[in-house]
């Protein structure tokens, strides 16, 4: 996955919706915004992204009984997922890990964000 690479990234807050999405395009990738779970999945259903940035705290769903959804779908269980929350909480890394997310991180600076996505990009492609 590179450059060009669809990150789908729900998040209800739409100004840090908007400075993930710069921050994102900036790096080259087309990014696909959704404020909530109902979004999220209708975008899916329109074009499987490569990779899906999920808050934890959506205002119609839990991300991590989204992440346990799309683990279990044969369509969408291969698409990376990487949690995102506001809260730091090692039980709640631990629960989205097992759930099958590729990575947890802690809602921070965007710069933060945008690394980790880079990290496990590299990851994804190294595994390929």
């Amino acid at each position: 996955m590179s450059a060009g690479a669809r990150i789908l990234v729900a998040e209800d807050n739409e100004m840090l919706q908007a400075l993930v999405k710069r921050a994102f395009e900036r790096e080259g990738y087309v990014v696909v915004p959704a404020l909530t779970a109902a979004e999220m999945m209708a975008e899916i259903a329109r074009e499987k992204p490569d990779l899906i940035v999920l808050d934890v705290g959506l205002p119609d769903g839990d991300g991590r009984d989204l992440l346990a959804t799309l683990k279990k779908a044969s369509r969408t269980r291969s698409i990376p997922v990487l949690i995102w929350s506001g809260r730091e909480n090692e039980s709640d890394r631990r629960i989205a890990l097992d759930l099958g997310a590729e990575d947890y991180v802690e809602k921070g600076p965007t710069s933060d964000l945008v690394r980790k996505i880079e990290r496990l990009l590299l990851r994804l492609r190294m595994q390929a």
